[in-house]
């Protein structure tokens, strides 16, 4: 790109006039080309004629406001379009300029509610058995997987479970011929991920803070797991050999297909989201159906409300939904207090809140960083929040 371009886009990028092509030539740029001394000598350059010229900022929060602001990039009032190479071009670009921003977040920031109410602290605290991925075999034992060594850990009832260093593989019969059902649990913990294979081929990623219980071998009628937390599911097709999955508020069969499913204990809503294939949803209390089952088609994710029968269809971004398995938060439009949350099973810290959150919600998208307080400051960025650290809790206010 010749020299008189790049400044011409990082002009318009700065005063906020860039167009949406030409944004994305530029991120792309940086993107590849963030150690260029022709675009370091040129950002100097800027910083230099900035000194003069007032109506072009070049610090890091001006040209994040200008650009979250610009009405070329909204979608709706207050929310930034989002864009496939978003965090390796936008937050090289904000870093080189100002050095100090790691991320654009998209926000919105909805009319204040005020209330004649006192200030109130409330916390989300989610909580695992361990800090470690323990398997608890049907026989009660427990083992710590972190400590286990490869190969075969445990035979119970005729079928191995193989540990290869990164997931567990159940080998042996498919089918319990004796009707007695041993049941393996795998709990992982805040911050940590896992994978499991199932005797019939089916592949499970269990995402932090998550509990699974499974069968050993399966029953001639049915597969059938239960999960509390959140897994990502693709299971081999079976004909007349359904894949039931279990939540408190939801029971999903499949004949194979790939799917998500989101039910933490801390949540009121559960999520089905169908990546591919076709699964049936029911809404569920205490294991018993409460609802007619909804068929989903790839695309769509089905919501249920606790203690409701009441099921909700909508179209979905499937791939913001698996980000997960990516190592990546994708906040869609969502309150704080459910940004927060998911901070908190990942990070494994407790949350508080000053009065003034409510009505706040943040959009985008950012790796999961090494440490809380680097995931903090890019929340703050946004200007929607700041944060003190007390201890292991993260104390959010306006």
């Amino acid at each position: 790109m010749k020299k008189s371009k790049l400044r011409q886009l990082l002009t318009d990028y700065s005063i906020g006039t860039i167009s949406g092509r030409d944004l994305e030539m530029l991120l792309d740029y940086v993107a590849k080309h963030h150690g260029d001394s022709d675009l370091d000598s040129l950002l100097a350059e800027m910083l230099e004629d900035s000194e003069q010229d007032f109506d072009l900022p070049v610090d890091s929060e001006g040209l994040y406001r200008r650009i979250v602001e610009h009405p070329r990039f909204l979608e709706q009032p207050g929310v930034l379009k989002r864009r496939q190479w978003w965090w390796y071009g936008a937050a090289a670009v904000v870093s080189i300029v100002g050095g100090g921003l790691l991320l654009q977040l998209e926000y919105v920031n909805e009319p204040e509610v005020v209330e004649a109410a006192p200030s109130l602290v409330t916390r989300t605290v989610t909580t695992t058995p361990s800090d470690r991925p323990l398997l608890r075999l049907a026989s009660g034992e427990v083992i710590d997987l972190d400590s286990a060594s490869n190969g075969m850990l445990a035979v119970e009832d005729g079928t191995q479970i193989i540990f290869d260093g990164k997931a567990l593989h159940y080998e042996g019969e498919l089918v319990d011929a004796n009707g007695e059902i041993m049941r393996n649990t795998i709990v992982t913990p805040k911050g940590r991920q896992y994978q499991l294979v199932l005797p019939d081929g089916s592949r499970i990623w269990l995402n932090a803070a998550t509990t699974l219980t499974y069968p050993v071998k399966f029953s001639k009628n049915k597969r059938e797991v239960e999960i509390r937390g959140e897994a990502y599911f693709e299971v081999e097709k079976t004909a007349d050999w359904p894949f039931i999955v279990k939540t408190t508020s939801q029971q999903i069969e499949v004949l194979g297909t790939h799917f998500n499913v989101s039910a933490y204990d801390d949540d009121e809503l559960a999520k089905t989201t169908l990546v591919e294939g076709r699964v049936k949803v029911a809404s569920s209390s205490e294991g018993r159906l409460v609802s007619r089952e909804k068929v989903l088609k790839p695309g769509q994710q089905a919501i249920t409300l606790r203690g409701s029968d009441h099921i909700t269809i909508g179209g979905i971004d499937t791939e913001e939904v698996i980000s997960w398995k990516e190592n990546l938060f994708v906040f869609n439009n969502e309150e704080i207090s459910e940004v927060m949350k998911k901070v908190s099973r990942w990070y494994d810290v407790e949350v508080e809140y000053l009065d003034g959150m409510a009505g706040k919600r943040i959009g985008g998208s950012i790796p999961r960083l090494s440490h809380v307080e680097e995931l903090m400051e890019a929340l703050k960025a946004t200007g929607l929040l700041h944060y003190k650290m007390k201890g292991g809790t993260v104390v959010v206010m306006e």
